[in-house]
């Protein structure tokens, strides 16, 4: 399995800096969360950064709530609902969902998102 997050090189005394890196979708491993199904793609510790493949296959999905970070959700195939602070959405291929940090949010049954999260 590919390490998600061995993606830079730190040198003593000098900035954390990023190395080019190619990640292979066959070489991810999938983690089962009941209905939800995670696969990390790219997580920078030191940045605070990661990208994550996240699969919708039920509808037994607890309610997300980031404190120390925004999120985006970029969904990458199929369509289903989202709810926002309480209120339902209907996404699809293509959309896109920002959540600033504090809010409470929940994707339902039917979507593949890609996930980017960057902490402050």
């Amino acid at each position: 399995m590919a390490e998600a997050h061995d993606v830079g090189v730190q040198f003593p005394g000098a900035p954390f800096m990023m190395e080019p890196k190619i990640i292979r979708a066959e070489e991810l491993e999938e983690e089962n969360h009941g209905d939800t199904k995670t696969t990390s793609i790219l997580n920078i510790k030191d940045l605070k950064f990661n990208v994550s493949k996240i699969r919708k296959i039920g509808n037994n999905v607890k309610l997300g709530y980031d404190t120390e970070s925004d999120v985006v959700y970029y969904v990458l195939e199929g369509e289903g609902d989202c709810i926002i602070n309480g209120e339902k959405h209907h996404l699809k291929k293509g959309d896109l969902a920002f959540y600033p940090k504090g809010t409470k949010y929940k994707h339902l049954k039917g979507l593949v998102d890609c996930k980017i999260v960057m902490p402050e």
